[in-house]
């Protein structure tokens, strides 16, 4: 996430495979070499595939196990052999392991670099001993025996080919730690100033920004169908279900939230659990213009690496268990659960689920999940709300084939990940990435945690979701690193406490300057980061290339910072936030360029912020056009010569484009 931020790509790449091939040419910035547990490789090929990419350019970063300590037979690797990177990283290490380091203390530390999120523990975590070399690396964190010089190392490296920093002081990351006490967990090291120096990130540079639209933050929410037909405990309503609940007190009295819910296929069709009422709700709910169609698959895989190879097979011992039967008759169905089914499952499934999917009435199908569910939630949406999006169900982890296969089907995906920052969960370590690759193809994470994360997964504390502000506010400042995401299920419907936590989340996230947008268009946000093209000119500029759906560029350090408009072309606006600016550009211009220069030299108004998007925005005259389309009151700020230019409707229709002139002098 922290490299994300500063608008690098990641590509994993599994050891145990062929190192892969480097060039001068190839784009990769560095190297990262950072495991917790590993198949050991060849380590002395690894140290040598490093040292080559030192050679070309590239840095070369070790965190935690470089991956090289020990090879495949347990056996640690000579010192000396290791030495031959670290050398070249600027710094010399021993073989010397300080397990107890009872008397060390802190000697000396960059104060913008540590303490971060916590202090160090006392006592300090054990390590090898590590020195800086004379004209090498610079140290960071220098930890010793008071009184003792001698005893000194350095243990936070940064040098003109990479970096060291020595396992577990950038940070107390474990997963047992994370998953029995969050809390606990933190970083000890910015990581955010940490690989901007690393990298040599110079400001003023732009970075892709996948948070901020038209100089405001985006907001998108997304409604998964789970328990759709689930019966409600709220007073009055007893009869009704779930998702009528949900659209009744949350989609349809707010018809400026768009909305993007996703419908499982199971619960509408007949052949599986589907009823009459719940296929009529879906009519309802995708008629309203606030909704996005979308898929919730067809048969809700909880575990998809379950069915990655032999799934139909693996899943006949689970088949007895499935509350709504399954496609195998069996004597073992008599002790089918008739309840919700909670537990742990063993051997081939994942740590959670004690079935592999929420409905087994059909062998599972691959296509079926991805083309065949959007096709079959098709019939109960209008024409003009047709399924184009996939909202990933269970652990959001699907592999390689269901995202292709998402991809051909024109299939828009989202979902997945962990995205929480409060009180029980204080730290970046518990903010996920913008997606993940599989392949060649890209799966954009939610952007923050729905309500079964603050319910200890809907057992208890149903008005938890009320505390989703915290997080808004946490990745929001000092850096805003996430758009606002409202993000819930169906069965939010069945308490008056969960609905009420949504309801309060919503006059929140109003009260605040966004720009509200569909899902599958922050998709097209997310895809936009890991496509897009900056190109330097020789002229000082910047042409933007294969931008996609990404419409904003982001200054950090940029206190002052003005575009040249004269110079630039296609930037419509840009805003300030914070210690970052935010460069709006116009998605009719393919390839737009960016100067920067001195205020006072606009040749036409630029946008400050606008709660819609606006863009072929054309100034001739004292005339100002252009095209935009959001949801809610418009609310739009130009500035022209030092002067303000507001402009509010609220008569617009939500969700279409519409043309705007207005007067500006």
């Amino acid at each position: 996430m922290p490299l994300n931020y500063l608008g690098f790509d990641i590509h994993y790449h599994d050891i145990q495979l062929p190192l892969p091939p480097l060039s001068k040419e190839d784009g990769v910035a560095g190297v990262i070499l950072a495991f917790f547990d590993v198949e050991r490789c060849d380590p002395v090929a690894l140290i040598d595939w490093a040292i080559c990419a030192i050679a070309l350019g590239k840095k070369v970063v070790i965190l935690r196990d470089g991956g090289f300590l020990v090879d495949s037979n347990d056996t640690y690797v000579p010192i000396d052999e290791q030495n031959r990177l670290y050398e070249r990283l600027g710094f010399t290490c021993s073989d010397n392991w300080v397990g107890y380091p009872l008397d060390y203390q802190v000697i000396c530390a960059d104060p913008e670099l540590v303490p971060f999120e916590r202090e160090y523990p006392d006592p300090l975590p054990g390590f090898f001993s590590s020195w800086a070399l004379e004209g090498g690396a610079d140290s960071f964190l220098r930890v010793g025996i008071p009184g003792k010089p001698e005893s000194e190392v350095d243990l936070i490296l940064i040098g003109p080919h990479g970096a060291y920093v020595a396992a577990f002081f950038e940070n107390n990351y474990d997963l047992k730690l994370a998953d029995e006490d969050p809390r606990g967990v933190g970083w000890y090291l910015n990581p955010f100033l940490f690989f901007e120096k690393v990298f040599e990130v110079e400001a003023p540079h732009p970075i892709p920004d996948t948070t901020t639209m038209a100089g405001r933050r985006i907001f998108y929410s997304t409604c998964d169908g789970d328990d759709w037909d689930g019966k409600t405990a709220i007073e009055g309503m007893k009869r009704a279900s779930c998702a009528e609940v949900i659209l009744d007190r949350i989609i349809r009295p707010h018809p400026e939230i768009p909305v993007s819910v996703g419908i499982i296929a199971a619960v509408l069709d007949p052949a599986w659990v589907g009823s009459a009422r719940s296929r009529e709700i879906a009519r309802q709910t995708l008629l309203l213009p606030q909704v996005e169609a979308a898929s919730h698959s067809y048969s809700h895989p909880f575990d998809w690496g379950f069915f990655q190879q032999g799934g139909i097979e693996k899943e006949k011992k689970y088949l007895y268990l499935y509350p709504h039967g399954s496609w195998q008759k069996s004597y073992l169905n008599l002790f089918r659960p008739k309840e919700k089914l909670y537990g742990y499952g063993e051997g081939e499934l994942s740590l959670g689920y004690a079935i592999p999917r929420a409905y087994a009435n059909q062998p599972f199908n691959l296509d079926l999940e991805i083309s065949g569910a959007a096709h079959y939630i098709d019939r109960f949406a209008p024409a003009d709300n047709q399924v184009h999006l996939l909202l990933w169900p269970g652990n959001g982890r699907p592999w390689e084939k269901p995202l292709e296969l998402c991809y051909e089907a024109g299939l828009k995906n989202l979902g997945g990940g962990f995205v929480r920052m409060d009180p029980e969960y204080p730290s970046y370590l518990f903010v996920y990435p913008l997606g993940r690759r599989a392949g060649k193809w890209i799966q954009p994470y939610s952007s923050m945690n729905a309500e079964n994360s603050y319910t200890a997964e809907w057992s208890g504390r149903f008005y938890g979701f009320q505390y989703l502000p915290a997080t808004i506010q946490n990745t929001e400042s000092p850096r805003r690193i996430k758009p606002i995401h409202l993000y819930y299920h169906s069965y939010s419907g069945e308490y008056a406490a969960s609905i009420n936590a949504i309801l309060k989340n919503i006059g929140y996230i109003q009260s605040l300057p966004i720009i509200p947008v569909r899902a599958s268009r922050f998709f097209e946000v997310a895809q936009g980061f890991y496509s897009s093209k900056i190109v330097s000119l020789c002229d000082g500029g910047w042409k933007i290339m294969e931008r996609r759906g990404l419409q904003t560029l982001r200054f950090d350090h940029a206190k002052g910072l003005q575009i040249d408009f004269a110079r630039s072309h296609g930037v419509i606006g840009q805003k300030e936030h914070g210690d970052s600016s935010y460069v709006y550009l116009d998605a009719a211009v393919e390839e737009p360029l960016i100067y920067l220069g001195e205020s006072g030299k606009e040749v036409a108004p630029f946008l400050i912020e606008s709660s819609w998007e606006v863009w072929n925005v054309v100034y001739r005259g004292s005339q100002l056009s252009f095209k935009a389309r959001g949801w809610g009151p418009l609310f739009m700020e130009w500035q022209f010569h030092g002067k303000r230019f507001p402009l509010t409707a609220k008569d617009l229709s939500y969700g279409k484009v519409v043309s705007l002139e207005m007067e500006i002098p």
